[in-house]
């Protein structure tokens, strides 16, 4: 082959990685060990006996060998934790990472450009991780070009579990369309912001459908009202039974895929479960013999609660208009006591935060609320082994051999007080996710260039 005259005959070797046909995908991170760790087991609620060292190798985690180990691995570098705790990244069930700041309320967002959108969801995924929350669950809005993304090191954020769009019916809690608009899209299923609109059997099979071929990991269902959508009351019940049963049906047909519905009260909760669902997001309203169905049938339970506080008080204390406020009000009202009732009929319960906008720096703040009503270690349980349960991965929210290397590193216990993981700033000294360093205040522990 001829070259081009005063051309290189081949591009150097330096620049081949700069070449491939994805360059940003990470290398695999350099292994390492942690030494003298307390490591927090929450399935147990449980700190492992003594001090441990903590292998850590290709992005996982090797070995646990009780402190001080012989361990032969001279080419690892060793961090002494010196008795610091060192818990499962946290995974948060219910987050909406396109609900980005820059916008006073909903309305505007579903304005908001889309590759505005993308760009500052960006901060908010960066954010989330800085936080410790390596694993979210994202319940309408985020797409599997992001999570896809944020695996291949393009950008930094949590693992991302997605469902596309969530499907509401017309006038139902993700329609933000102007009441009287009459833009329906290309044959009905229009989509704005967070929530496609699908009304009928046709019309939410082909939602549902285009959502699992455009690689969503389950399905949402908007199932009740809701406080932020302006068009439905909280007592609303939403789609038919025949549009539910063909949700689910097809999720069942295409790989078994998982749905969760958006419901608040026994009627709506009940609708969905006795058609197929198998999550409900919020509960608020339930009854105690709802949450007995919940638990015989195995639906989980992602309460949302900080977020009804967070949204009335400054600065937000206008973010939602005079109904919403009103509805906002009567879900907060029940919602400690729905999750007693949960807690106690054994409904497994997720972590779930449900924030906005510049509501997302509080994400934390929903292990404070929590725990005033049930115990640290039970509450820690809900961030990490239960929301691993329910998303179906046996290498989150756990700290032994196989598993992620997600982890963080703390200066007090979470099974003890669980409202330190509300104060990173305080007690957060190192997120580690996938075997990368993502910040670190510790010595001898850097953070990776390709966090």
């Amino acid at each position: 082959m001829s070259h081009f005259p005063g051309s290189p005959e081949k591009t150097r070797e330096s620049l081949l990685p700069k070449v491939a046909l994805k360059p940003w995908v990470r290398s695999s991170p350099p292994g390492f060990i942690l030494r003298n760790a307390r490591v927090i087991d929450p399935a147990q609620s449980r700190i492992l006996p003594g001090y441990q060292d903590v292998v850590i190798k290709d992005g996982l985690i090797a070995s646990l060998n009780p402190s001080p180990s012989t361990l032969d691995e001279p080419h690892l570098a060793a961090v002494d934790l010196g008795g610091k705790f060192l818990c499962p990244g946290l995974i948060d069930c219910h987050v909406h990472v396109t609900a980005i700041p820059g916008v006073k309320s909903m309305g505007e967002l579903s304005q908001t450009p889309l590759e505005l959108v993308h760009l500052r969801s960006t901060y908010v995924l960066r954010e989330m991780l800085l936080r410790g929350f390596t694993t979210v669950r994202d319940t309408g809005g985020a797409s599997k070009a992001l999570a896809s993304a944020i695996a291949e090191g393009l950008i930094p954020g949590p693992r991302l579990f997605q469902c596309g769009k969530a499907l509401s019916q017309t006038g139902g809690h993700a329609d933000f369309t102007a009441s009287g608009s009459t833009d329906a899209g290309c044959c009905g299923g229009h989509s704005h912001s967070l929530g496609r609109t699908c009304d009928g059997v046709p019309e939410v099979l082909k939602a549902a459908r285009d959502a699992l071929k455009g690689g969503a990991d389950f399905i949402k269902i908007m199932c009740g009202g809701g406080v932020a959508s302006p068009t439905d009351s909280i007592e609303s019940v939403q789609f038919t039974v025949e549009e539910i049963r063909a949700i689910t049906t097809t999720c069942a047909q295409m790989g078994n895929v998982h749905t969760t519905a958006h419901a608040y009260t026994d009627a709506a909760v009940r609708h969905a479960i006795d058609n197929g669902v198998k999550g409900i997001e919020h509960g608020n309203l339930i009854s105690r013999d709802t949450a007995e169905l919940m638990a015989s049938k195995g639906v989980f339970l992602t309460p949302t609660l900080s977020c009804y506080g967070i949204m009335v008080r400054p600065p937000w204390e206008d973010f939602l208009p005079p109904d919403g406020k009103v509805k906002n009000e009567q879900v907060m009202a029940r919602g400690l006591d729905a999750l007693k009732i949960a807690d106690d009929a054994g409904v497994i319960i997720c972590y779930g935060s449900d924030l906005l906008t510049s509501m997302h720096a509080l994400q934390t703040e929903e292990f404070t609320v929590r725990s005033s009503v049930l115990p640290s270690a039970r509450v820690l349980k809900h961030a990490t082994t239960n929301a691993a349960i329910m998303l179906g991965d046996p290498k989150l929210g756990k700290i032994a051999a196989g598993c992620y290397a997600d982890l963080l590193v703390l200066d007090a216990s979470p099974l003890d007080d669980v409202t330190v993981l509300d104060y990173p700033e305080d007690h957060l000294f190192a997120v580690i996710q996938g075997g990368h360093v993502v910040c670190s205040r510790l010595g001898g522990l850097a953070a990776s260039s390709q966090a």
